[in-house]
């Protein structure tokens, strides 16, 4: 058995600007796939975001709820009492606890190998005990532009694991439901608790997608007022922030789709309908993504009008200015010729009587571009 800790995340390569990655970092993670399957052995791949795997396990019913932290069996987990378990993990990068997990509970071995990987695809996958589902978390980060987590869920008749790569605040509220008995979850079974910490995800998609569309409203403003090239590059670095988001939001909602569509025992008919609002959430996500994504590509379009309109600005006054001293460099070009014989040059008033055809001429060429509204 062997853990890998990957220090070179490709994903904040990406995120954290407009960065060249190399053909190594964009295989990095493929070839690791590679050499695991090859050695036919379990291997975490991703980075390592805390340093020891924490869990906590909620154990309940309609009338108590018991957590316990940092289990060391799980053997609790083949009881059916009527109580629901819903195990949570934070940290993915164990690879023997997860084994152990996996032995005690009949996991089987391409769920373990999907779970340590932190570069699979969402999708759902039914086998003979159970379902497990692998979704993406996307929240906006300050420094990174965008965190992105992945989850994953295994789902039986009477226990829920849900895996995340660190701790966070995904499931709080959800936490707090069980405790204090909130509303109908400590009711229904492992099906609605999944459709809930799905739900709870969906809504860090759609508080990522808000805060995209504020910055957006900002660039907006810098693209009008004040084009630059860092705004351009700000804008870029938006749409390659729009494009991970639907990258992950379209097989979710076709993991989505397919319970729908499936029929699993593991999904009561009764909460199909969470399941299929959860599908409208999805399609919603997306569409929003595509409007903030368009309206990115709108930006990019008036930022080069923008360049393009202020060079014309630029070059019409140059042109304005280069047309009005033509006629007076004629003028100086005649005057300044070394002839002997010149008619004007014996005027008493010549000089004054010359800087006034010129200014007559400056002026006269000021006014007539004025009209025609090219000043």
């Amino acid at each position: 058995m062997k853990r890998l800790k990957d220090k070179i995340n490709p994903e904040k390569l990406i995120l954290g600007g407009l960065k060249t990655l190399s053909s190594i970092n964009l295989n990095f993670y493929s070839r690791l796939k590679s050499d695991s399957k090859r050695r036919t052995d379990i291997t975490f791949i991703g980075e390592k975001k805390i340093q020891n795997v924490k869990s906590q396990l909620f154990e309940y019913s309609e009338h108590d709820c018991i957590v316990t932290e940092q289990i060391n069996s799980f053997e609790k987990l083949k009881d059916e009492n009527g109580k629901v378990f819903w195990l949570n993990f934070h940290g993915i990068h164990d690879v023997n606890l997860f084994q152990r997990l996996a032995s005690e509970i009949k996991l089987d071995r391409l769920t373990l190998r999907q779970l340590v990987d932190t570069t699979q695809r969402p999708k759902v996958e039914e086998f003979d005990t159970y379902i497990f589902f692998n979704v993406k978390s996307i929240l906006k980060d300050k420094i990174l532009g965008l965190k992105v987590e992945q989850l994953s869920f295994v789902l039986s008749d009477h226990y829920i694991l849900s895996f995340q790569e660190e701790e966070g605040d995904h499931f709080d509220s959800l936490r707090s439901k069980l405790l204090e008995n909130m509303g109908v979850v400590r009711k229904r079974g492992c099906d609605y608790l999944l459709a809930q910490l799905l739900d709870a995800i969906l809504d860090n998609y759609f508080e990522t997608i808000d805060s995209i569309n504020q910055e957006i409203a900002m660039l907006e403003k810098s693209t009008i007022s004040n084009p630059s090239q860092d705004t351009l590059l700000s804008i870029e670095k938006v749409k390659k922030s729009t494009e991970i988001i639907k990258k992950s939001l379209l097989p979710f909602k076709e993991a989505l789709v397919r319970i729908l569509n499936d029929k699993t025992s593991y999904i009561k008919k009764g909460n199909k309908k969470y399941y299929r609002d959860l599908k409208n959430s999805c399609l919603n996500a997306i569409e929003e993504i595509d409007a903030s994504n368009k309206s990115l590509e709108s930006l990019t379009n008036i930022y080069f009008s923008s360049l393009s309109h202020k060079m014309n600005e630029i070059m019409r006054v140059l042109t304005t200015v280069a047309t009005i001293f033509i006629p007076l460099t004629f003028i100086a070009g005649i005057y300044g010729m070394n002839f002997d014989y010149m008619p004007e040059l014996k005027y008493k008033n010549g000089y004054f009587i010359i800087w006034g055809i010129m200014l007559s001429i400056l002026v006269g060429m000021l006014v007539y571009f004025k009209r025609r509204k090219w000043l």
